[in-house]
């Protein structure tokens, strides 16, 4: 598989005081991005269940995020995320193929 993009994600939920305590600390608001992705899946949801994630983010293209590095230890997940469709299109085709052919128990 060529080289992607690592992704390295760590979601958390802050507090109403979050805001106030990093202006404390000299943070500012630089500026606000918004963005849309539409996640595409299989009607079985073949690629949730195998931690795939296939995306169209608006005015970037088609994203396919998948399990990266193993082993990576802490609460944070570490996936390889592909932007060529050579490579996504091959990608989707093991894990949508290898289900059809293995269903889930």
């Amino acid at each position: 598989m060529a080289q992607g993009l690592i992704e390295v994600e760590r979601k958390f939920v802050t507090g109403p005081e979050t805001e106030g305590r990093l202006q404390e600390l000299g943070g500012t608001l630089e500026h606000r991005v918004t963005f849309r992705d539409i996640y595409y899946d299989t009607p079985e949801l073949n690629l949730m269940r195998t931690d795939y994630w296939l995306r169209q983010r608006e005015n970037s293209g088609w994203e396919l995020k998948i399990p990266g590095m193993a082993g990576v230890s802490g609460p944070h997940n570490v996936y390889l995320e592909l932007t060529a469709e050579p490579e996504i299109v091959a990608q989707l085709y093991k894990v949508c193929w290898h289900r059809r052919v293995h269903p889930p128990s």
